[in-house]
């Protein structure tokens, strides 16, 4: 890993992270060093990206969540 960019020891909250960009991102953000939250609607999404990305060695969690929601967000946050 490039040194510029190392965030070992932190904590990235992805939404959407479940697929598509977002996951692309968790795993990115997994790849520097960073512990990865990803949350979404669908539990199901969030099982199987949760498995990718534990898969490749991240340390990772899966919360669902519709931010939308403040208590739903706080919950989440609390979480992580």
């Amino acid at each position: 890993m490039n040194s510029k960019f190392d965030i070992t020891g932190k904590v990235a909250i992805i939404t959407g992270g479940n697929g598509g960009l977002g996951l692309g991102m968790a795993e990115g953000l997994a790849q520097a060093g960073a512990k990865v939250a990803i949350c979404g609607r669908n539990q199901e999404k969030i099982d199987r990206a949760l498995a990718k990305l534990r898969d490749q060695g991240a340390d990772a969690i899966g919360i669902s969540c519709d931010v939308g929601s403040e208590e739903q967000v706080n919950a989440m946050v609390a979480q992580t």
